[in-house]
């Protein structure tokens, strides 16, 4: 293995681990102010990011360490330093001055990819930042812009509009989260407004201009020229592929116009025997997705034989609430004009929500309804980045709807609520009112 950073990736070190701990940091902070109602009373309470950075980084610590064993037990060694592929069995390490090769069978390309900025906001990772920047920040800034209302602008965000920061999300289309079931959308957009997120949609960024203490954007928002400072612009616009200097022109291994490796169903390039995994082949950028492709991959070099399939991918999204969503969405049903049955029921009827005061949302069942297998799920709420697990294994193995429904769910949970909406695709939930028919 060949790493030229940090073992773990963007995940680990710089994104989904310590973005999770800001996560639930910035949570506990802000429900804070709602444990009165429940009883708990605090005189008062602060943030301090230089304590959390150091408890985050040792959460980060913990978890690479323990790759760092599973390595040394599995005999896997590990070279720190820059590969270059030179053929399809053989690669150049750089370390500093030094240079060597190293002959293999296979070549595996998981080199990641990284936060793209835009023309007029380029990274100067003070006051124009990047997801990893933010995740840095040793105080909490009074202002900030984000720029791109996709999942990783939304959750940062939001995170620091609990921590107390005056947020606003700039967004260039008509919605937020394009491609996500937008009546889950809808909930989350009106609980992030709630506390105090300002959200503009038909947006785009103008002009921008920075001093030594503000950036000074100008905006673009539905026809509307507005100016305003902020202390930090957070650009969260996408990702793009990390290929420069591995040798893929030399080597001829096709790249696709967007800037990301090209691969087939086995996951091989145009060249035998050399592979790419993860991000550096393009959305959707989720380690758990890459981490099934090196599964699989794994088995099939190895000539063991695997019923995996990189497919019915889910979608979590930690925002407030979560949102969570595996399959076909209502709106897709609707476009391909399928013969479908929706159940839907609200978190506000599930008794384990209303327990822990965590009433906003709802789990939506697709089901075909001439088969009753079930065709996609779709959660926004709390624990949703949980409840969808049941979800995908019922798509992976072709539940129906009535596996769900047989299948008993302890009480009280949250997962009663895929129960339900399971039954109300059937019209038989209980807690879903109906209307009466003459």
């Amino acid at each position: 293995m060949i790493e030229n950073d940090k073992l773990g990736g963007e995940c680990l070190n710089y994104g989904c681990i310590p973005s999770k701990a800001m996560i639930n940091t910035s949570d506990l902070y802000h429900n804070m102010n709602e444990l009165a109602e429940q009883g708990i009373e605090l005189n008062s309470s602060k943030i301090n990011l230089i304590t959390f950075q150091t408890w985050k980084n040792s959460v980060v610590k913990k978890l690479r360490g323990g790759i760092e064993l599973l390595c040394k037990n599995y005999n896997v060694d590990i070279i720190f330093g820059r590969a270059e592929i030179k053929n399809m069995n053989l690669v150049e390490i750089t370390q500093g001055d030094k240079k060597f090769e190293i002959s293999t069978k296979n070549i595996i390309i998981a080199t990641g990819s990284r936060a793209k900025d835009l023309e007029n906001l380029k990274f100067d990772h003070k006051q124009i930042v990047s997801a990893k920047d933010v995740l840095e920040f040793d105080k909490v800034p009074e202002t900030m812009l984000v720029v791109g209302g996709g999942a990783i602008g939304l959750e940062l965000g939001t995170s620091l509009a609990k921590l107390g920061t005056k947020v606003t999300v700039v967004e260039i289309e008509d919605k937020l989260l394009p491609g996500i079931e937008q009546d889950l959308v809808q909930v989350m957009e009106k609980s992030i407004t709630s506390i105090g997120v300002r959200v503009m949609l038909n947006s785009k960024i103008t002009d921008v201009n920075k001093s030594s203490l503000k950036v000074v954007v100008s905006i673009n928002n539905n026809g509307e020229d507005i100016v305003e400072e902020f202390d930090k612009v957070l650009v969260a616009v996408g990702r793009q592929a990390n290929i420069e200097n591995l040798g893929l022109d030399e080597n001829k291994i096709k790249v696709e116009t967007n800037g990301f490796i090209q691969v087939d169903e086995s996951l091989q390039t145009n060249i035998p025997g050399i592979y790419a995994i993860g991000d550096v082949t393009g959305p959707p950028w989720l380690a758990h997705k890459a981490s099934m492709q090196g599964i699989k991959l794994a088995y099939q070099i190895a000539k063991i034989p695997t019923k995996i399939q990189i497919k019915n991918i889910p979608y979590a999204i930690y925002t407030e609430p979560e949102i969570a969503s595996v399959g076909l969405t209502e709106e897709e049903a609707n476009i391909n004009k399928l013969n479908v049955s929706v159940g839907k029921v609200q978190l506000a009827a599930n008794a384990r929500a209303l327990t822990t005061n965590q009433t906003k949302g709802f789990a939506k069942v697709i089901v075909d309804k001439d088969t009753h297998k079930i065709l996609g799920v779709h959660i926004v709420g709390n624990n949703a980045s949980n409840l969808i697990s049941e979800a995908i294994l019922g798509l992976n193995i072709g539940m129906s709807v009535e596996d769900i429904e047989s299948t008993i769910h302890p009480h009280p949970t949250l997962t009663e609520a895929l129960f339900e909406a399971a039954q109300a695709s059937l019209d038989r939930s209980v807690h879903t009112f109906r209307k009466k028919t003459s």
